[in-house]
């Protein structure tokens, strides 16, 4: 009875959000197309004369705006007739498989505006709770950790992703839960963190489309760790354990609120949009034979979409000279290592790290047929070796440690 006790409160969390997610959706289909469909088909007609897939600045891979989705996002905001309220906010345009979340917020602000001031709206939200949560991480870690944080997610093209819903859901998703993870947190007894990160899956689950997921389990994961190895005395066992709960708690969220909405289209629009959403899922994993999986290509793929290699081969010399620089920090700060505990507290980072292959490696045709944007899943990898050394070494004198 004492293992199954703790087990309540996730579930009743978990029945709670997808009543909320479920709810929250009836309620914003109950807003009249007709008050919508001018500025939905206005801003269609902007992104239409983009493109689906334009360049700005860059022109690399690694820097194309995803309007093909955002178009889609767009659509799907005027149901099909054929649907009642209840079923047109399951269906989604025959969408079902995902809960599209993001019509909670698109849907009421396109009463009012098209995609243009949507997008600049968008903008200003993202760069607000970034440097919100770049603060909280100054606060409660060290300004050296805070800047790791900054350079991390300014290395995914920002300007790309400051204007693209697509790309802007799951970075608020990482921003808003770094907000709550260092505004509550006081020690590993003053909240429960596996429960936590529960809550974080589910609801980047409902507002993802497989974009790059990971960063809201790995990023704020590794904060933690460093708080745990620099402020809490813990040690290599502490830490592992905590990764492998909190990990699965991520996990199990994620899994568990995509499977609710397939049993909801299921109930409400027939059993066989459940097995169509398994047979994708099965596809996203194992491919076919049209699009055979190449795992190792996949990790190949989003490693040069990640480094800006070109399509010849070549890595563009910022990457060079930022690989250059992080060797030589390394390099200049090895003799000056916090103690043995410390520096085992911090290994589990590293395998927070290598969090994004592994997403590659189980979800490699979704990986690999859009490299182009999964490879920020990376900024995890970056983040995870950045704070990794940042633990390990000693501070200055009247630095916070």
């Amino acid at each position: 009875m004492d293992r199954i006790k703790p087990l309540k409160s996730f579930v009743k969390v978990y029945f709670l959000l997808i009543a909320a997610f479920f709810l929250s959706m009836v309620l914003v289909y109950c807003i009249p197309a007709s008050w919508i469909q001018s500025n939905v088909e206005a801003s269609l007609e902007v992104m239409e004369n983009e493109g689906e897939r334009p360049l700005y600045a860059f022109y690399r891979h690694s820097a194309i705006v995803d309007n093909h989705t955002d178009m889609l996002m767009y659509e799907s905001l005027l149901p099909s007739d054929q649907y009642n309220l209840v079923q047109a906010s399951v269906s989604i345009n025959h969408y079902p498989r995902y809960w599209h979340g993001y019509q909670v917020i698109l849907r009421p602000i396109s009463i009012l505006f098209q995609v243009q001031e949507v997008r600049y709206l968008g903008m200003l939200a993202f760069y607000l709770l970034y440097f919100w949560s770049a603060y909280l991480v100054a606060r409660r870690t060290s300004f050296s950790c805070a800047m790791l944080y900054v350079l991390t997610i300014a290395s995914g093209y920002l300007g790309v992703v400051a204007t693209c819903f697509q790309y802007l859901t799951s970075f608020y998703v990482l921003f808003a839960a770094l907000i709550v993870l260092l505004g509550r947190y006081r020690g590993i007894s003053s909240m429960n963190v596996a429960l936590f990160f529960f809550v974080v899956g589910m609801v980047e689950n409902f507002f993802d489309f497989l974009t790059y997921p990971i960063i809201t389990l790995g990023i704020p994961l590794i904060v933690l760790l460093w708080m745990r190895a620099r402020e809490e005395q813990a040690d290599f066992a502490d830490n592992l354990k905590l990764t492998v709960q909190t990990s699965a708690a991520w996990g199990f969220g994620y899994a568990l609120a995509w499977v609710a909405k397939w049993i909801l289209a299921a109930v409400i629009l027939g059993v066989r949009y459940f097995w169509r959403s398994l047979t994708t899922a099965k596809y996203r994993m194992l491919g076919n034979e049209e699009e055979p999986i190449d795992r190792i290509g996949t990790i190949r793929k989003n490693l040069k979409a990640w480094m800006n290699v070109q399509d010849e081969g070549l890595i563009t010399w910022s990457k060079v000279v930022l690989l250059i620089l992080v060797i030589a920090i390394i390099l200049v700060l090895v003799k000056k290592l916090m103690d043995k505990r410390t520096v085992g507290a911090c290994l589990p980072m590293l395998l927070v790290a290598a969090y994004p292959y592994l997403w590659f490696l189980v979800l490699s045709n979704h990986s690999q047929i859009h490299f182009w944007y999964t490879y920020r899943s990376q900024l995890v990898a970056l983040f995870g070796i950045l704070m990794f050394v940042a633990g390990i070494i000693k501070a200055k004198e009247g630095e916070k440690t």
